[in-house]
């Protein structure tokens, strides 16, 4: 979201932000952050505090009334909103929609449509059968697809109803899908196909602009948080097959400590985890791999990893899931596997492990498409036709509803 503002001010734009007041902000001294709303962390709430926050995360009233002070300041020609479950909600909607200034809304992840937010059935495998998507969003309550816990499984059950009942996402004028696939869950579930757009997410220019390696010190690199849909414990479990390959491991989060266990019980010796790595230490991360690797097991939206892999010049090792394929053709980009496929993945490893003409050729590849689709500018361009086209079309809307 910032790199998209960045680039709008970078071509003349005016933006402005709003959320809710979790520091460290992007910009420290923001001017108008006094109309940011509370943030509240739900997880530390006792019982007593939860029952005073219990309708906050369906519909913030602070928040809502908050961004119509602000737009009594600034009158933006249109708003984009990202990630507003539970801190900002659908509220903010109404001060927007009251003034007729068009709403964009970026679908980052399947919750919208997902109470769960995941797409994993009962907090564990793929939810294949989309069962709230094509049915009723209590599948999510009745298998604790939220964290695997009732309580979570219950609010996140409530508010998806809610929204759905309420039809507060009937406002947004646009959404934005970064892939095909989270396109077409969304139509799925009930979007007019004619309110979405797909568009791809970028390279940051810090990364389009480093310069590629096409060589390497014999690792693989996974890279990305721990957490149990990411399936980290499958690319353990295949590495530990083959001994003589090394694979690092940079990333921290919830199901660290089981990772490093597993690697201790399988006495996978050939790997390394390097704890979260930013800057020039998860550059030359990059730089310095044969390829990466994406193993996981759940709704990927789109895959950032592959594409600034693609900027520094390697393949991708990926699992053939959500948008996964629209980023990587077999042998072309990299190698595809059927998640959960240990071997196939091990087998992948060690293709890749062997065959240094072929990493250098998929990695040049890459790297030239990288320059040819997924830069910022490019984003830019097709992101501002998408404004002009919302506000045009809602000005036309208004103009309408005068008329009649």
């Amino acid at each position: 979201m910032y790199d998209q503002a960045s680039v709008f001010r970078k071509n003349g734009h005016e933006v402005y932000f709003f959320a809710t007041n979790k520091k460290p902000y992007f910009e420290e001294d923001y001017a108008y952050n006094r109309f940011f709303s509370e943030y509240t962390d739900y997880k530390s709430l006792d019982m007593r505090s939860s029952l005073k926050y219990l309708l906050k995360p369906f519909y913030n009233y602070e928040a809502r009334d908050k961004l119509d002070n602000f737009l009594d300041i600034k009158r933006p020609d249109i708003i984009h909103c990202h990630n507003i479950c539970y801190h900002l909600t659908p509220s903010i909607f109404e001060p927007c929609k009251k003034r007729k200034i068009p709403i964009v809304m970026t679908l980052n992840d399947p919750r919208l449509m997902c109470p769960g937010g995941t797409l994993l059935f009962k907090n564990s495998t793929y939810c294949h059968e989309q069962y709230c998507i094509s049915g009723s969003s209590l599948h999510c309550l009745i298998n604790k697809c939220r964290n695997n816990s009732l309580k979570a499984s219950f609010i996140a059950t409530a508010e998806n109803l809610f929204n759905r009942i309420k039809r507060f996402y009937d406002s947004v004028d646009v959404f934005v899908c970064p892939s095909n696939a989270m396109r077409d869950l969304a139509i799925n579930s009930g979007i007019d196909p004619d309110r979405l757009i797909v568009l791809n997410n970028f390279i940051p220019e810090t990364i389009s602009s480093a310069k590629p390696e096409y060589g390497n010190k014999g690792y693989f690199l996974y890279t990305g948080r721990l957490a149990a849909e990411k399936k980290v414990d499958h690319l353990i479990e295949a590495v530990s097959m083959l001994p003589e390959i090394k694979l690092h491991i940079a990333g921290t989060g919830p199901e660290e400590e089981n990772l490093k266990k597993l690697t201790r019980e399988l006495n996978a010796f050939n790997v390394k985890f390097w704890g979260f790595l930013s800057g020039k230490q998860l550059e030359q991360e990059y730089k310095n791999c044969i390829a990466t690797v994406l193993p996981c097991d759940w709704f990927e939206t789109f895959g950032l990893t592959i594409i600034e892999s693609y900027a520094y010049g390697k393949p991708v090792i990926a699992s053939r899931i959500g948008a996964i394929p629209e980023l990587v053709e077999n042998y072309k980009n990299g190698i595809l596997f059927d998640p959960g496929n240990i071997k196939e993945l091990a087998s992948a490893i060690n293709r890749l492990y062997t065959d240094k003409h072929l990493v250098a050729e998929i990695g040049k590849f890459n790297r030239n498409q990288a320059l040819d689709l997924y830069t910022l500018e490019a984003h830019y361009q097709n992101l501002f036709s998408i404004y002009k086209s919302a506000v045009s079309f809602n000005n036309f809307k208004f103009l309408f509803q005068l008329k009649n």
